[in-house]
């Protein structure tokens, strides 16, 4: 009787002797997507071309000319034909606040006479701004620009003859259409000429501002071009434009 239960026993299926008691399931994995494209993609909004060059913009600084290299470039240039380097001293940098001294050094290129307010009024010029506001202020014949610190730059374009102010918040600045660029008039803090091109670009979501000077002894022409992209239009005491 005893041999014949172990035989019964033995008899059972191995699985079901080793089986475990029944439990709850373990919670499954989250598995990743299968390839790339299974991934949700950002979908970036499209920037609406403007018609011109009024509004809002901010500086892009990846597209944009590196002013201090520009103009160390141009003294180098100088300095190379032998037009007012002066000396040993005729690369150095000349921009105040960026290292290298005052703009044009102070021995040769005509530097040395510069008061506070020219180096000043040259680090304003060449300088960029993080931010533009460009507005109509009369159609066809004023053009107001306002910088991040909401300085106004009036521009005039009827050959009117332009009112000198005090207030260092204020400019005027005669100026001519070039097609569809807006084209300056200016002198340098040294009395030589001097123009900023604002246009839109190509394709219209980007506003190019162009610097051109002459400076020197030799004349020599710098160009620097700096590239703003579409901002939003935000509220503030300043006009602002129409798009």
């Amino acid at each position: 009787m005893v041999a014949a239960s172990f035989g019964l026993v033995a008899g059972w299926p191995i699985g079901l002797r080793g089986q475990a008691p029944a439990g709850p399931l373990p919670a499954a994995q989250p598995q990743p997507p299968s390839s790339p494209d299974a991934q949700p993609q950002e979908q970036s909004v499209p920037v609406k071309p403007r018609t011109s060059i009024l509004g809002a913009w901010k500086l892009n600084r990846d597209e944009s000319d590196d002013p201090r290299k520009k103009m160390q470039d141009a003294r180098g240039a100088d300095a190379g034909r032998g037009g007012g380097g002066g000396g040993r001293g005729g690369v150095r940098m000349g921009i105040p606040g960026m290292g290298g001294g005052p703009y044009g050094g102070r021995k040769g290129g005509g530097g040395g006479n510069e008061s506070d307010e020219d180096r000043q009024r040259m680090q304003e010029v060449v300088n960029s701004s993080r931010t533009l506001t460009v507005a109509e202020a009369k159609k066809d014949v004023e053009i107001d620009v306002f910088d991040d610190q909401q300085r106004k730059t009036a521009i005039f374009t009827d050959g009117r003859k332009l009112q000198k102010t005090k207030d260092s918040t204020t400019q005027e600045i005669a100026a001519h259409w070039d097609g569809n660029r807006l084209v300056t008039d200016e002198k340098t803090p040294k009395g030589q000429k001097m123009s900023r091109t604002y246009e839109l670009s190509y394709d219209g979501t980007q506003l190019y501002e162009t610097l051109r000077l002459t400076r020197g002894r030799s004349n020599s022409q710098v160009s620097i071009r700096y590239v703003y992209d579409q901002a939003e239009t935000r509220t503030t005491n300043s006009p602002q434009s129409r798009q």
